[in-house]
């Protein structure tokens, strides 16, 4: 780690990083029936996701896409949830007819 890198990723003043879990009112897991079931963001293969899970078994009742609100990833671009240009598709035809 770089002199940069502690200028711009400080360290958390009590060492520890802290994940708020928050509570999901009304909602039972379906795997064990235990009602602390719990919405916190988590880094994810497929990029960061907002997961709902069962704090008793761990059971994924539902792994979301964040949005705007969910303020997930904290720096993320601006142009985060922007649809894709059609020069960035792939699927997109050329003007020459080939694909």
């Amino acid at each position: 780690m770089g002199f940069n890198d502690g200028l711009i990723y400080n360290r958390p003043p009590s060492g520890d990083m802290v994940v708020q879990r928050v509570r999901v009112e009304g909602v039972t897991c379906p795997e064990c029936g235990s009602d602390d079931v719990r919405r916190y963001p988590i880094g994810w293969v497929r990029g960061p996701r907002i997961a709902t899970k069962c704090q008793a078994c761990f059971y994924a009742l539902s792994i979301d896409v964040p949005t705007r609100e969910d303020a997930w990833p904290p720096f993320r671009a601006a142009t985060w949830d922007w649809p894709a240009s059609p020069a960035e598709r792939a699927s997109v035809a050329t003007r020459g007819g080939a694909a």
